[in-house]
């Protein structure tokens, strides 16, 4: 039970592959898996720092949880921005990919600070 709730956040792939199209697929499941890589090197990197209940402890749950909220957020974000959209261009899709991850990444550290 605790393996998968260590690893629930990889659930998203199969969204992805119902969410996206054919074209995209890919590229939608390369953003999960460095989300989920980018979550873990967060956890283990506030570990270390010897901040594991975050920088300014206002928040009582485990690391890991807050980053499956906050991950999985810009994760639905993303899978919703990447269905809706036009598969003419792929560098746009690509510079947008990399777009949300950057604000995932920085929103995440926001909520792992707190």
């Amino acid at each position: 039970m605790e393996l998968i709730a260590n690893w629930i956040d990889l659930a998203w792939i199969p969204v992805a592959f119902a969410a996206l199209h054919k074209g995209q697929r890919f590229k939608g499941v390369m953003f999960i898996l460095t989300c989920v890589f980018a979550l873990r090197m967060q956890v283990e990197f506030m570990n270390e720092i010897g901040h594991p209940k975050g920088i300014l402890p206002l928040l009582d749950f485990p690391m890991l949880e807050r980053g499956y909220i906050a991950y999985g957020a810009f994760i639905a974000t993303f899978l919703i921005l990447s269905h809706f959209s036009r598969e003419k261009d792929p560098y746009v899709y690509i510079a947008a990919s990399i777009t949300v991850f950057i604000a995932a990444f920085v929103g995440s550290s926001v909520v792992f600070a707190l």
